[in-house]
Parts: C-alpha cells; sequence; structure tokens
C-alpha cells in the first residue's frame, strides 16, 4: 500500500504527482508496450527494435527503451548514425549489462496503485530486476511532484533526507552493485555539515547556489538540479554539460528495481520517500533529528556510519 505525504498537494493546488523510471532485462519495449496498452489503451509507436513509445494512454505517453544514450538514436552521439555494422551485436552484448527501462508519465497520487500493476504484469511476462545477475544494477528512479518552492520546505526535504539517507539504504537493501557505482554517490559530509548548521538559514540564491557549488551532477542519491533548475534556469550555464531538463519535481534515485520478486514493490520504496516529506513537514521532528546528527557528530564514534543508523532506528521508533 502507498502511504503518501502529508502534503498532498503542490503550489497551484492540484493533487500531487509522480513519475517512475523502472529499469529491467528480459522484455523487449515492443513487449512491455503491451503491457501498457492493456491496462491504460493508448497507441504503440515503435521507433525501433530498442524502443518503443505509447501515446495517448490515460495518463500521458510511456517510454521504453535500451538505456543508453549511445544508442538512442534522438542523441547526437548514436554510434549507429552512419552506419548499421555490427548494430546487432552491440545491441545483443549491451542487453548483458545495460537495461531497459520504462518510463511513465506523472501518475496522480490517487492512482500510484496502477504503477504497481504495470509492475506485476511485466513481472509475469518475464521482466527481470537487479537481483536476477551479478552484473545488473537496476534501479527504480522516482520524480516525486513538489510541493512548494519555498526555500524553507525544500531546505527541510534537503536537510531530512541526508540525515536518513544511510538508515534507508540499509532499510532498503541497495544492492552492492548499485553502490559501487556512481550514480547515487551520497552528499559529501562538508556539504551535510553546511546545511545542517543551526544558522543557515539561506536566501533562494545562496541555497542554489551552495547546492551547485558541492552537488554539480545529477549523480545524487536525492538529485535536485532538475527542481532547481525549474525554479531558477540560468543555472544550467554554471553547470558541467549533463542531460538535465528542469522540472518541478525531486529526483529520487535511491531504490533497487527488484521487478521479479515476490516480496518487493514500488509503493515500498516509495513509502520510504513519504518517511522523509513526513519528518521534514514536522519542524519539531525535523529539529530532534537534526540535534541528533550533531551530538553523533561529537561523539568520538561520529565517523561509523553503522552507529549513526542505529541512533536514527531508535530515534524513529522512540518518535
Amino acid at each position: 500500500m502507498f502511504r503518501l505525504p502529508p502534503r498532498l498537494h503542490n503550489p497551484e493546488g492540484q493533487l500531487r504527482k509522480a513519475g517512475f523510471e523502472i529499469e529491467f532485462a528480459g522484455l523487449r519495449p515492443i513487449e512491455a508496450a503491451s503491457v501498457v496498452v492493456e491496462l491504460f489503451g493508448g497507441q504503440t509507436k515503435v521507433i525501433d527494435e530498442y524502443e518503443t513509445v505509447v501515446e495517448d494512454t490515460r495518463y500521458g505517453q510511456f517510454s521504453i527503451y535500451l538505456d543508453s544514450v549511445y544508442l538512442r538514436k534522438d542523441n547526437k552521439h548514436y554510434i549507429f548514425r552512419d552506419s548499421d555494422l555490427f548494430k546487432e551485436l552491440v545491441y545483443t552484448l549491451s542487453e548483458l549489462v545495460v537495461p531497459y527501462e520504462i518510463v511513465t508519465p506523472p501518475i496522480p497520487f490517487d492512482k500510484l496503485e496502477d504503477v504497481e500493476r504495470v509492475r506485476q504484469k511485466l513481472r509475469a511476462r518475464g521482466a527481470l530486476g537487479t537481483s536476477a545477475s551479478i552484473l545488473y544494477a537496476f534501479g527504480m528512479h522516482i520524480n516525486i511532484e513538489t510541493f512548494s518552492f519555498e526555500v524553507h520546505d525544500l531546505l527541510a526535504i534537503l536537510q531530512t533526507f541526508v540525515l536518513l539517507q544511510d538508515y534507508i539504504i540499509e532499510k532498503i537493501d541497495v544492492d552492492l552493485t548499485r553502490k559501487l557505482t556512481w550514480f547515487i554517490d551520497p552528499f559529501d559530509k562538508e556539504y551535510i555539515d553546511l546545511i545542517t548548521k543551526p544558522d543557515y538559514s539561506p536566501t533562494k540564491e545562496r541555497f542554489i547556489e551552495d547546492y551547485i557549488l558541492y552537488n554539480p551532477t545529477r549523480n545524487r542519491a536525492l538529485d535536485m538540479l532538475p527542481l532547481l533548475a525549474y525554479i531558477e534556469p540560468n543555472i544550467i550555464q554554471k553547470l558541467p554539460p549533463q542531460k538535465l531538463a528542469p522540472r518541478p519535481a525531486f529526483h529520487y534515485r535511491l531504490p533497487n528495481s527488484k521487478i521479479d520478486e515476490d516480496d518487493w514493490s514500488i509503493a515500498f520504496e516509495f513509502n520510504q520517500w513519504s518517511l522523509v516529506e513526513k519528518i521534514a513537514c514536522d519542524e519539531e521532528r525535523r529539529k530532534e533529528i537534526l540535534e541528533l546528527y550533531r551530538d553523533f557528530q561529537d561523539s568520538p564514534f561520529w565517523f561509523i556510519k553503522e552507529l549513526w543508523v542505529e541512533a536514527v532506528k531508535k530515534w524513529l521508533e522512540e518518535s
């Protein structure tokens, strides 16, 4: 069951939405597209054997493709732009380590169970998740529409997330292969210490400047750049070249994609984010975990991550 965050509406007063990017193996895009059509209608448009979209569903467009920019026809670095030589061989080899990805349109919070229905049907058709091979480092990204553009609220989310991150990593059992990649790098301790200082109360401009100074990359477990670029589009020129589409959403990158496992669900992963928002939106509880962190940093064992996780567990049980 999806447990929703406490603030259900976006800044315009509409019900919030969430989009999902789910990586998998075992099915070609056309096969995954048939699942979408069965559930939500729409028309299938085949780009090629490795990319398919489903247009005009009840929610919008779904995209399914082999998740490599070098094998995408819409990318200027597409390696087969001028020649089809060895195309099938390279694609076949790529499938051994590069996942397919299904990208949903934004789904309203009161319809999130439909995303779980997609997962169940893909699993029934043979889709495989990150545990199916030691070579797989499959993840699921969730784009959660923000409830506010106010810097106080954004800072509260970020503070809470960085302090819960290690606890969440243990709880959801992030796959070792994914931990060894750079896609979900943790925030630097220097940045965490900065934003958790008692007197850190930045303006919007200072908050954004500090974030991009310490985090000029998309490769964070919570990637704030799309949201910050939506708020201040000019920051894109201040960042290294990278794919960045502004949108009014938090880009949460920690979850595994265990699409083929009986005891895993998309709701379980989404609910960890809901916990972050629940604490962030409760001023008293957020101040408590900030104080807990500062006290822990003053202890002689501040560098032992496992002890911090245990402290968070105890605090959650008692609060």
